[in-house]
C-alpha cells in the first residue's frame, strides 16, 4: 500500500473524531431558556457537576420532590450548625438549628416571572432571563399577595440551610473561592447575568452565591441567641432592618461565603457599600432581588423532620 493511500485513510479516520469534538464543545455551558426557568418544560436534577454530588433521597422523599411546584426544589429538613464563631461579629453564635421540609426556588426570581404578575419591570439591567432587582421588601410582600400560595420568602435559617447544601466548608463547592459557581466582582463585567448559567449545589440550586443579593424573612439582630431553635424565624420583635444574603454580581469572594450576613432597611432598595478598613462610604446599586419558598405541611401522623431530630438527641442542658 503506497504512503499516500495510508495517509489518506488516516485523514478519513480522524474526520469523524473532529466534528464530534465540535459539536460537544457547542452543546456546553447553554444557559436555560426563560421558559425551562419557570417550569414549563418541567426539572431536570439528574445531572450532577464535576465536584458537586446531589443529595440522595429516600423514595418517600423522591415523592415530595416530584410534586414539588414549578420552579421549585425539595429541600430535606434537619439539623444543621447555623453561624460561624470565627468570622464576622454579627455571624455568632455557632447553633444547632433544626428545620422541616421545605421547597425553594431553583433559580432567583426572575424579571419575566416578575413583570407577568407585577406588569412592571423595576430593574436596572433590563433582561428578562436576568433576576429581578431594586425590589425592597414591600415590593416583594406585594409579589407575594399576587402570587397567592406559590411564594414566600425564606426564613434566614431556610436560607442559610439550603445554600450549604450539608457542606462545611466556606463556600457550598469548598474553602476557596471558584467562578464557576458564582458570579462576583472578578468575574461578572459589573452586570448582572442570567439565572441558572453556573454550576448547582448539591440540593440543586442555582445562584445561591453571587448575581444579586436576596432578601429573607427574618429582621436583622447583631448576633444570634445561640441556644438551639427549631424552625426559627429571627427576633420576635419588628426591628429596623431585613436580613439579606448570599452577595452579589459586585461583591468581594468574602460577601460570599455561606455564613456571611447583612442588612436592609425594608423600604430601600439599594444600600451603602463601605470600602475596606473605614474608607468612604458610596451608595451603590448593589442589586438586590430573592427566590420564593414553599412551606410543606406533613400529614397528621407524620412526624416532622425537626421534631423527630430533637427527640432523638439528648437534652443539652
Amino acid at each position: 500500500m503506497s504512503l499516500f493511500r495510508i495517509i489518506g485513510i488516516l485523514l478519513l479516520l480522524a474526520l469523524p473524531m473532529g466534528c464530534s469534538q465540535c459539536n460537544s464543545g457547542k452543546e456546553e455551558d447553554q444557559a436555560p431558556s426563560i421558559s425551562e426557568i419557570e417550569g414549563v418544560e418541567g426539572d431536570n436534577q439528574s445531572a450532577s457537576p464535576q465536584g458537586i454530588v446531589l443529595i440522595e433521597s429516600s423514595e418517600e422523599d423522591q415523592l415530595k420532590a416530584q410534586q414539588a411546584p414549578e420552579g421549585m426544589v425539595f429541600v430535606k429538613g434537619g439539623c444543621f450548625t447555623m453561624g460561624n464563631d470565627n468570622a464576622q461579629a454579627d455571624e455568632k453564635y455557632e447553633h444547632e438549628v433544626c428545620l422541616d421540609d421545605f421547597y425553594m426556588g431553583r433559580y432567583e426570581v426572575t424579571q419575566a416571572r416578575w413583570e407577568k404578575v407585577m406588569g412592571y419591570n423595576p430593574s436596572r439591567a433590563v433582561k428578562e432571563d436576568h433576576p429581578v432587582e431594586q425590589v425592597n421588601y414591600y415590593d416583594i410582600q406585594q409579589f407575594i399577595e399576587k402570587s397567592g400560595d406559590a411564594c414566600r420568602l425564606p426564613t434566614e435559617a431556610e436560607w442559610e440551610y439550603a445554600a450549604r447544601g450539608h457542606a462545611k466548608t466556606r463556600y457550598f463547592w469548598g474553602n476557596v473561592m471558584d467562578g464557576a459557581y458564582a458570579w462576583y466582582e472578578d468575574n461578572s463585567n459589573k452586570t448582572t447575568h442570567p439565572v441558572g448559567q453556573k454550576k448547582l449545589n448539591q440540593f440543586g440550586l442555582y445562584d445561591m452565591m453571587g448575581n444579586v443579593w436576596e432578601w429573607t424573612e427574618d429582621w436583622y439582630s447583631p448576633y444570634y441567641v445561640g441556644n438551639k431553635e427549631t424552625n426559627p424565624t429571627g427576633p420576635k420583635e419588628e426591628g429596623e432592618n431585613k436580613v439579606i444574603r448570599g452577595g452579589s454580581f459586585a461583591s468581594s469572594a468574602g460577601a460570599l461565603r455561606i455564613t456571611h450576613r447583612t442588612w436592609l432597611n425594608p423600604k430601600n432598595r439599594v444600600f451603602s457599600k463601605v470600602a475596606s478598613y473605614g474608607g468612604s462610604v458610596d451608595e451603590l446599586y448593589n442589586f438586590i432581588g430573592f427566590r420564593c419558598a414553599q412551606s410543606i405541611t406533613p400529614p397528621p401522623a407524620e412526624k416532622s423532620p425537626a421534631s423527630a431530630s430533637a427527640e432523638e438527641k439528648p437534652s443539652q442542658g
